[in-house]
């Protein structure tokens, strides 16, 4: 979200009339803890405030907060909705996986208010899809817009000084994000033992994101990968494309995703990618990378073994991959939305007059 936000803030300001501007607005006050108060600040003090502080058109960029609707003017409010993961992924049950009914709840009840507002934005067609499947918003205003890749993230000329740096000997599969079930970590511990085990690829897993749960690191004990993981933690933003460039192969098992950014960046820094054939993400990386069945680790395995082994089939992946990533700019994307933008605000005018 704060790449998002960041981007699209950028963007559409560069890109605005002289007398036009974008402001950013978060809650000054929002308090984590106690449970009560977090609530309170999120659903009633973030609408007063968010009340407030509206604009000409106003843009919710993440809708986990498009409750927000019910504060502002809707007729002059857009919202971006990324994805419906917790709706899809077949075991994203109430209580299933960490999705709590608190969850269920604040989802459909920011769905609700979202289909109120004057326009949609869905980061690809499957989640446009999937926002229409979750409600009764007329189609003709939700828009697809596809977000970018930073120029950052790009070929970097030494790739053995930047493994040097990092201290990495050997071939590298890479992981970033989270580490939520639908990330499905597990897959990639499981796919790493078939590497290494059956396969006899001598490869270790470089983990980049928030750290295993408890239940993951007894897996990785149980399967003996304690000796190939490398952590590397939170990297910061401007480290990531040295990271990519390391990495001999980008793997992203998701189990389901909305759209998804790494394999894009992976794609832009010239590492070939092994992605989930599920949600957007055959949609987003074309033919430029390997998808797969991200239950079938087996089958990850081999297509992430045939990358590391095969010089060809490598390089080909790198150069479709460096050619699809080009197809994604924060640049496209801000001309998008300012066009909406313009939309919703003329609108919003005539009906005012």
């Amino acid at each position: 979200m704060d790449v998002y936000a960041d981007k699209v803030s950028q963007g559409v300001q560069a890109i605005l009339g002289a007398s036009d501007m974008i402001s950013e607005y978060l809650p000054v006050r929002a308090r984590p803890q106690p449970r009560w108060a977090r609530l309170w600040d999120q659903y009633v003090g973030y609408q007063i405030a968010a009340r407030r502080a509206q604009g000409d058109v106003n843009h919710v960029i993440d809708h986990s907060f498009g409750h927000l609707v019910y504060s502002l003017d809707a007729r002059r409010t857009v919202v971006t909705f990324h994805d419906a993961t917790v709706f899809k992924v077949a075991n994203g049950t109430i209580g299933g996986n960490g999705v709590t009914k608190k969850t269920i709840w604040s989802l459909r009840y920011s769905l609700a208010a979202i289909q109120k507002a004057a326009a949609v934005i869905a980061d690809s067609e499957i989640s446009r899809k999937d926002f229409l499947e979750l409600t009764d918003c007329n189609p003709e205003r939700v828009h697809v817009v596809y977000p970018g890749v930073n120029p950052s993230f790009c070929v970097l000329e030494d790739r053995e000084a930047l493994k040097a740096r990092y201290g990495l000997a050997g071939r590298h599969i890479l992981h970033i994000g989270h580490n939520l079930f639908y990330m499905n970590l597990e897959g990639v511990l499981k796919a790493l033992h078939h590497l290494t085990t059956r396969l006899g690829v001598d490869v270790k897993l470089l983990k980049v994101g928030m750290p295993l749960t408890d239940a993951q690191n007894k897996l990785a004990s149980d399967l003996q990968l304690q000796d190939r993981i490398v952590f590397l933690g939170r990297v910061a933003a401007e480290d990531l494309p040295a990271i990519y460039n390391c990495a001999d192969v980008l793997l992203y098992p998701a189990l389901y995703a909305g759209f998804g950014l790494p394999p894009l960046e992976a794609m832009a820094c010239g590492t070939p990618v092994v992605c989930s054939n599920r949600g957007s993400l055959p949609e987003i990386v074309g033919d430029a990378a390997i998808t797969a069945d991200p239950e079938d680790h087996r089958q990850i395995a081999v297509h992430v073994a045939a990358l590391l082994t095969d010089d060809a089939l490598r390089d080909a992946f790198r150069v479709k991959g460096l050619q699809q990533a080009r197809c994604y700019t924060w640049d496209e994307t801000a001309r998008k939305l300012l066009v909406i933008y313009r939309e919703v605000y003329q609108s919003a005018c005539s009906r005012l007059q």
